[in-house]
């Protein structure tokens, strides 16, 4: 597959950039920002920017797809990246509504394979990349080599139990995919479900989220856009499975807008977990790392 590198935009809520009530302005403001960084036969965006609930702003810019000259809509589908650790997060917190994980257990207490190194590490540990645990994506020549290969999500996780810790769980913020990964597992053992098949059961049927879903290669997605990298080129290719429950979804603006109105108005999981989702995970030094569980906070 092609490694997208298109921009899904999404704001929630918008920045105040008119005069309040100026909702026109507004979204002329908003419209000439986005309009300026892609040009119409360049690689594009879908842009959704939403104010109290309501569209500012809803349009595409720029092509998806090059090649053939295919201009992007707002109702394209994109691969949605890293934008996936919330849904990852949500279902974690969605057991934890449930009584069947607990963020403070540790993740022993849900793989059964984990190995001695990992008896600190808890499930919040993960959530906030604050783990130790190394994140293999960072491993030299992986996404030139490993990346291309189609792993199951243990195959993912493997090498990482051979390994010690890089740091005390807890103590260091580091962004880490390999943790995800280690989620996604959690929510298959605990739930007895695959991991997408939990995200349609829970979030995305539910919410009628007819797109959004796992991204992967072997499945027809109608409208998809394809990817590309700086030049424009096109983007690396990388086997849909090795991105999984870090980064392997697909979405489109509407119902990413949706799930997040739905999460943050309390009608996915607890309005009290919301909360602790929406807080910055402060470190053992008193330095807020500007991360939640699952999403950059401010």
């Amino acid at each position: 597959m092609k490694r997208p590198l298109l921009l899904l935009l999404l704001c929630l809520p918008a920045a105040a950039m008119a005069a309040p009530g100026d909702q026109v302005s507004l979204e002329h403001s908003l419209d000439s920002i986005v309009a300026s960084r892609f040009k119409p036969e360049l690689p594009g965006v879908a842009a959704l920017v939403l104010k109290d609930g309501r569209p500012l702003l809803r349009k595409a810019y720029g092509m998806a797809n090059v090649e053939l000259g295919v201009p992007v809509r707002p109702e394209h589908v994109f691969r949605i990246g890293s934008t996936t650790k919330l849904f990852t997060a949500t279902a974690i917190m969605l057991l934890v509504d449930d009584g069947k994980v607990a963020l403070d257990a540790p993740i022993a207490r849900y793989l059964k394979n984990a190995p001695s190194q990992w008896k600190e590490v808890t499930v919040e540990h993960l959530l906030t990349h604050t783990s130790g645990i190394p994140n293999l994506t960072m491993d030299s020549g992986y996404w030139r080599t490993t990346a291309r290969l189609e792993h199951t999500l243990d195959e993912l996780v493997a090498p990482a139990r051979e390994r010690p810790l890089a740091s005390k769980p807890g103590t260091v913020f580091v962004y880490n995919n390999t943790g995800y990964h280690l989620l996604g597992q959690i929510v298959e053992q605990v739930s007895g479900q695959e991991f997408h098949a939990f995200i349609d059961a829970r979030i995305a049927r539910p919410l009628g989220l007819a797109h959004t879903g796992s991204g992967d290669d072997k499945t027809f997605h109608p409208g998809l856009v394809t990817g590309y990298q700086a030049g424009p080129k096109p983007a690396w290719l990388i086997a849909n499975s090795n991105l999984h429950a870090a980064g392997g979804m697909v979405s489109t603006v509407d119902e990413l807008a949706a799930f997040m109105l739905a999460l943050q108005g309390g009608k996915l999981v607890s309005p009290a977990n919301v909360k602790r989702m929406n807080a910055s995970y402060v470190l053992p030094d008193g330095k807020a790392t500007g991360y939640g569980l699952g999403e950059w906070v401010r």
